[in-house]
């Protein structure tokens, strides 16, 4: 694991472990009766590490199940998840004109704990899943594409606030995608996804 998942994954491992005490200080959320709900949003993804060097910054979209047992600071996520990034131009030669771009795409099960302020609500959480990531390039009359689906980890905080039947939410993740190396200059994919949205 690379030093900056490392370090999110033991910060997310403290605050889970606080998270009991800090819930019994404070009064409990303005929380949704539901126990299941329903959340979409997007943003901005920023690679980082190797896979900086090969892509610009680029964007996500994500729909997620939510169920959250009324009273209970964890709930359980399941989210589909999708990130664009462009291909830099430097990484392809000065052979005429180039294109490229990769896509990361799959589904997440995440747990998350809830850290109840009333109609603000912080949360943590951590999860794995499986992620497809795919790579095409054009140059010329050359087209090269490369897929392939591989376990992945993921963690990070967000933050809730209530609007009526409603959450408005921003978050932002590390996630890492383990690849092969092959053809590539890397074998993990490490890519911050950032994200805004709405819980119904």
């Amino acid at each position: 694991m690379r030093p900056l998942a490392l370090r999110v994954s033991t910060l997310l491992v403290s605050l889970a472990v606080a998270a009991p005490t800090a819930g019994a200080q404070r009064p409990m959320a303005l929380e949704s009766p539901r126990l299941v709900r329903i959340g979409v949003g997007g943003g901005v993804s920023v690679p980082t590490g190797d896979f900086k060097k090969a892509f610009d910054n680029g964007y996500n979209a994500q729909a997620f199940l939510q169920i959250k047992p009324p009273g209970l600071p964890v709930s359980l996520r399941v989210t589909g998840t999708f990130n664009r990034f462009d291909l830099k131009d430097v990484q392809v030669g000065t052979g005429g004109e180039t294109n490229g771009y990769g896509q990361i795409a799959g589904g997440l099960a995440n747990a998350t704990v809830h850290l109840p302020l009333g109609p603000i609500s912080p949360y943590i959480m951590a999860g794995l899943g499986a992620l497809n990531f795919k790579t095409s390039v054009e140059s010329g009359s050359t087209d090269v594409t490369d897929s392939e689906t591989k376990f992945a980890i993921n963690g990070g905080a967000g933050l809730a606030i209530k609007l009526g039947r409603m959450d408005a939410y921003v978050e932002g993740r590390v996630a890492n995608v383990y690849t092969e190396k092959g053809a590539r200059d890397f074998k993990t994919v490490e890519y911050i996804p950032v994200t805004f949205g709405i819980i119904f």
